[in-house]
């Protein structure tokens, strides 16, 4: 199986309210070799408004994101789609994409009325290259040179690693220079550190992260925080989420389980909000760093030896009444979100019914004067919302008068809403237009008041 390797430019950080403006892809073989590329870039949705930050690091000024020449957003997304269907099967990979690009590319799709789950669909699995970095730096440190912090602290920025790597990464922070330092970096892997590529791709299949799991033996989970932490726990499966099958429990094997048999059910389920915990969660789906028991070093495994944690796996795993209560006290414990009044927040609820995804593929193919009349045919009452706000981006004088009016009353609550709130507003870019001017270089400080002068333009 190929990858395509992809990365994504937007208009803040915000990876449910912000949007991409520059999508960038590399096909290549399981060798690496590219095959094609594709680029694009979108102008800004009517209810977007883009963080100064951004602009600053990707050097995206307000006049391009609002050339009337760039296709739409939702033009954009057409065209990702075709080509990215085109390429698949495959295995996708950013750099730090499961984080961020991901869930960009899933809001795009979904805001869209596209399923958000095509890179896990027909054959499509994902991988995230920084993951490899990080791993890569653990346990083979002789593949790559990774830059330190003055506190001697690893820095896994991608426009530090690629450049301590030999890449000229001079246009960092545009998406198609990015995603060729991240092949750069997987190219240095593959050839300098064989067994962390081959756990990269193996464990980008769910189904192969699924059967390493239910072997029955432990294994190593290394988890990494943020851009420079990580942690390594042995452990063993023991059950998984009832709400979400691909998310499986695992028992710390770094702690003594008599500790957690002698609690009583209230102290058991305190512990799920402390630490140290008794369960860790590894999501099948999301390309988890693992390792068979005997392929770790000794150092990643703790005070214990590998006797040890197989003893502890094996008293874990005998002790069924054990494990019914972990499972019960985690299920008990779980967050539960109430829902949001946001249709971006609401990716993540029910499924779409056949009907409503039927009319979904019937929007894409009707013309645009007669789309207007699907909205109300939706069950779900996200997708009206969605398909009536993606006709105001494209053509709004097609909206029935009083449809217009609350879609434009929608975008109007969204730029100019002065309270505390997680997307873009003209009230924010101001004072953050402010902020940044003081750091700014002169062609940044140009870009930045260029951008205020059109806030002000925008809110009289």
């Amino acid at each position: 199986m190929g990858f395509v390797f992809y990365d994504t430019e937007t208009t803040g950080t915000d990876k449910f309210f912000d949007q991409i403006l520059q999508f960038a892809a590399i096909k290549t073989d399981e060798h690496l070799n590219e095959l094609d590329r594709f680029e694009i870039r979108c102008r800004l949705l009517p209810h977007m408004i883009m963080s100064p930050g951004a602009m600053m690091v990707t050097g995206v000024t307000i006049e391009q994101a609002t050339n009337p020449n760039l296709p739409s957003h939702y033009g954009m997304v057409r065209a990702i789609r075709e080509k990215l269907i085109e390429w698949s099967p495959a295995i996708f990979v950013g750099y730090n994409s499961l984080a961020f690009d991901e869930e960009l590319m899933r809001q795009a799709q979904f805001q869209t009325l596209h399923n958000p789950y095509l890179t896990q669909r027909d054959g499509n699995t994902r991988a995230d290259a920084m993951i490899l970095t990080k791993a890569v730096a653990q346990f083979e440190p002789d593949c790559l040179t990774i830059p330190v912090k003055d506190n001697g602290r690893p820095v896994f920025k991608l426009d530090r690693v690629a450049p301590a790597n030999g890449f000229d990464h001079s246009k960092a922070h545009d998406a198609m220079a990015d995603v060729e330092a991240v092949i750069h970096l997987c190219r240095l892997a593959a050839n300098g550190a064989s067994t962390e590529w081959s756990n990269f791709i193996r464990f980008s299949h769910k189904a192969a992260v699924e059967a390493f799991l239910l072997d029955g033996d432990p294994v190593l989970l290394t988890e990494f925080f943020g851009f420079g932490g990580q942690k390594h726990f042995p452990v063993i499966r023991i059950g998984a989420d009832s709400d979400q099958a691909a998310k499986h429990l695992c028992y710390d094997l770094t702690q003594d389980p008599d500790s957690f048999r002698a609690m009583s059910d209230v102290a058991l389920m305190a512990c799920f909000a402390s630490r140290p915990k008794p369960l860790r969660k590894v999501k099948s789906n999301a390309a988890p760093t693992l390792r068979a028991i005997d392929e770790a070093p000794q150092w990643s495994l703790g005070e214990l030896s590998e006797d040890e944690i197989s003893s502890r796996a094996a008293d874990v795993l005998a002790d069924t009444a054990f494990i019914e209560r972990l499972l019960a006290a985690y299920e008990e414990t779980k967050t539960i979100y109430d829902p949001s009044e946001h249709v971006e927040q609401q990716i993540y609820g029910e499924f779409p019914t056949p009907p409503d995804n039927q009319l979904m593929e019937r929007f894409h193919t009707t013309p645009w004067p007669d789309r207007h009349h699907l909205v109300s045919q939706f069950a779900d009452r996200r997708y009206s919302f969605l398909a009536a706000r993606v006709i105001y981006a494209e053509h709004p004088n097609l909206l029935p008068d009083d449809l217009r009016e609350s879609v434009r009353a929608h975008v109007q609550s969204r730029v100019f809403f002065e309270g505390d709130c997680d997307w873009g507003t003209i009230a924010k870019a101001m004072t953050e237009c402010d902020e940044k001017l003081a750091g700014a270089s002169p062609e940044q400080a140009e870009m930045l008041q260029r951008y205020k002068e059109r806030l002000v333009a925008f809110s009289v």
